[in-house]
């Protein structure tokens, strides 16, 4: 009986990978470190207009966003879905679209050597 279970287990498929999304970069970027951090939202919270010196791939752990990346329209994402900020290009808001719960992002930045600052802050354009 234990030579059955023993088998079984060695003959047992391995974990299902299940793609999420995939990001070309822009131009060749030397990576020599990579930074993973979970970012918590509160609800309705938004982070304010952004930028990083590189590329930045997050993954929605929970909740859902609204996001402004570039010049491209707002785009919402929820929870599995990955987004991808690239390299200089200004992030004009992630916003946690919900009014009552919060949300988490995990972000992967992918850094190279001369990357000190992960994420600049910038003031709101004049209106």
């Amino acid at each position: 009986m234990i030579f059955a279970l023993l088998a079984a287990a060695a003959a047992a498929a391995i974990p299902v990978r299940e793609p999420v999304a995939t990001f070309n970069l822009a131009q060749d970027k030397a990576v020599h470190q990579v930074e993973v951090m979970r970012v918590q939202f509160l609800p309705g919270q938004v982070m304010p207009r952004h930028v990083h010196p590189a590329p930045v791939v997050c993954v929605v752990q929970a909740g859902a966003f609204a996001a402004k990346i570039g010049d491209a329209p707002e785009t919402r994402y929820a929870t599995g879905e990955a987004t991808f900020e690239p390299a200089g290009v200004v992030i004009g808001y992630f916003r946690n679209v919900s009014a009552t719960e919060p949300a988490t992002l995990v972000c992967a930045f992918l850094a190279g050597a001369e990357d000190k600052t992960l994420s600049t802050m910038l003031p709101e354009p004049a209106r």
